[in-house]
């Protein structure tokens, strides 16, 4: 049995937000028993209702996790812990809590897995049922900030958050998914399953991560998403499983990929690569590094872009790009160097010059691609 001051010292909630009075039982790690005696001098009776006072249902719901908290905390593993809320299932309320009442409140552990947990709980009055539910918690480090979860949010059990985290309303996160500390993840966005994501990623609203990919051969089996860190991902964008066991769709670092754009199964980009909006990217993609993709462009299935190519808006691309090239069109064809691009990249005069020469053997000259490489080899 727990009083009020071994309570204290377990759980940070003080007067008049501590919920409960006192622990009857506990089995550590397992199971805990409170009572909560309600009186009419309790804060909230003064508004809810005069007349009729009548217990919050969510201060109910709010002391049976308190005495969830008692439970995680009462263990050698989670000395300097604390417990946040990362998401209430299934909650009913079956009769109102008035003043005389003593609530019972029965937690139990249902699932543990590294840092999450899921609990069920009861809260009874006389032996009658007054509220029950489940509900899902997450530990942090104490003096470290944790994740910000809406109560909103829906997370799995296996999910994995990092410091700093801020999951928005109605974000759907699923199992197997890790969150790296300072990502933030906006409203409505869906993370199905199988995703690692970096840190400090800037994840909007309306994002789906994790879907099955639109490949008929698709079966079921387990693969990955791995996304870096620094990205940011705009409303609506969508990004999918790969296609075979154990096969990855990556997204490297300090990438912009903007509203409506599609990265699918497979797909491999690398760093600081913007993607426009509605832009299509079909499975097997290859971008490298520093590419910009114009706005409603398309990409063929195995096209590989190469290093700081530009493709224009609206292009239509069905063959691999070169390095350092602009290219645009319906099919898209190389146009010119992307000398811009080049120089914004702090490339020097003297490589510029290089490329221009390798550039017009290769498209300029009567030469096959043969025969242009073997005399760009020759310089």
């Amino acid at each position: 049995m727990l009083d009020i001051n071994e309570i204290v010292k377990t759980i940070p909630h003080r007067y008049p937000f501590l919920l409960i009075d006192r622990i009857t039982e506990i089995e550590d790690g397992k199971r805990a028993v409170a009572i909560k005696n309600v009186t009419i001098n309790e804060q909230f009776f003064q508004g809810h209702f005069p007349g009729q006072p009548v217990m919050p249902g969510v201060l109910i719901v709010e002391a049976m996790a308190q005495t969830g908290c008692v439970l995680a905390l009462r263990q050698p593993q989670t000395e300097g812990k604390i417990v946040y809320f990362a998401g209430i299932d299934n909650v009913r309320f079956r009769r109102p809590v008035v003043p005389g009442d003593q609530i019972k409140i029965e937690v139990e552990v249902t699932q543990t897995r590294r840092t999450m947990g899921k609990m069920k709980a009861q809260a009874t009055v006389n032996g009658e049922l007054a509220v029950e539910g489940e509900f899902m918690f997450s530990l942090v480090d104490q003096g470290a900030a944790g994740a910000q979860i809406h109560p909103t949010a829906t997370i799995h059990p296996t999910a994995r958050l990092g410091k700093n985290v801020k999951i928005g309303p109605y974000v759907v996160i699923g199992p197997e998914v890790e969150v790296g500390e300072g990502t933030s993840v906006g409203a409505h966005t869906v993370i199905s399953r199988w995703t690692k994501i970096g840190k400090d990623n800037d994840i909007h609203h309306a994002v789906t991560i994790g879907a099955p990919p639109q490949d008929t051969g698709y079966k079921g089996e387990k693969s990955q998403i791995i996304i870096g860190d620094r990205n940011i991902i705009r409303e609506c964008a969508t990004i999918h499983l790969a296609t075979g066991e154990g096969k990855k769709t990556v997204i490297g670092n300090d990438n912009f990929i903007m509203v409506h754009a599609h990265v699918p199964h497979n797909c491999k980009i690398g760093n600081h690569v913007v993607i426009g909006g509605y832009v299509g990217l079909a499975g097997h993609t290859e971008i490298g590094d520093q590419v910009i993709i114009g706005g409603m462009a398309g990409v063929h299935q195995f096209v590989r872009l190469g290093r700081l190519a530009m493709i224009g808006a609206q292009s239509k691309v069905v063959q691999d790009v070169p390095p350092f090239m602009l290219i645009e069109g319906n099919p898209a064809k190389v146009i010119k160097l992307n000398s811009i691009g080049l120089q914004r990249k702090g490339v020097s005069q003297e490589a510029q010059a290089e490329l221009k020469k390798a550039f017009k053997l290769l498209y300029e000259s009567n030469l096959n691609v043969s025969m242009a490489i073997t005399e760009i080899k020759k310089r």
